[in-house]
């Protein structure tokens, strides 16, 4: 299976393994976000992973993700940012 723009499921879990990202995930603190989340890039740099709260998690998923997804795959050139998941991670 293949999600949007080519990227497998196989290569975001690569691009999230704990091991390899344990060094960015202690310095995101160094970029946080107004909302207070923290924003790193994946340890090969072809993601950017944003920490979202509970609330925001369930704001997307309820109000938003349907009309985005919706225009992602409508708008294959948009410039809007791709969102490829949402995950938990333990470490």
């Amino acid at each position: 299976m293949r999600l949007a723009d080519g990227i497998t499921p196989r290569r975001v879990a690569e691009a999230l393994d704990t091991t390899l990202n344990r060094q960015s995930v202690f310095k995101a603190g160094e970029a946080s976000g107004a909302s207070g989340s923290f924003f790193f890039f994946s340890y090969d740099r072809s993601f950017i992973i944003k920490t979202v709260t509970a609330e925001e998690k369930d704001f997307f998923i309820n109000k938003v993700a349907l009309n985005y997804f919706k225009h992602v795959r409508d708008n294959p050139r948009s410039l809007i940012a791709r969102i490829y998941g949402l995950y938990t991670v333990e470490m």
